[in-house]
């Protein structure tokens, strides 16, 4: 398992370019959830501003699992599975 910075883990992110991906991470109630998800979806999209900005740390995410938008914050992010790899986020 490759180790990840979270700076480099959005990078690694973007890089997907609408591909799925997996992500596990600690949600706000401090519980752990694991996510298969995709960016760049737009179906179903509604509103202007949804609150993920560089400065918060969210990324806006399409849950495959679930149907909806979610939200990732890339400070509690643990792995990251993209492209055939695997990273731990340091």
């Amino acid at each position: 398992m490759k180790q990840l910075s979270r700076f480099k883990a959005l990078k690694v992110i973007h890089d997907t370019k609408g591909k799925i991906f997996a992500a596990k991470f600690i949600k706000k109630d401090g519980s752990t959830r694991k996510m298969v998800a995709r960016i760049g979806v737009s179906k179903n999209l509604q509103g202007e501003e949804n609150g993920a900005k560089a400065k918060n740390n969210l990324v806006t995410v399409y849950d495959m699992a679930k149907g909806g938008y979610r939200m990732i914050n890339l400070k509690t992010l643990l792995t990251l599975k993209a492209s055939g790899e695997i990273y731990e986020v340091v």
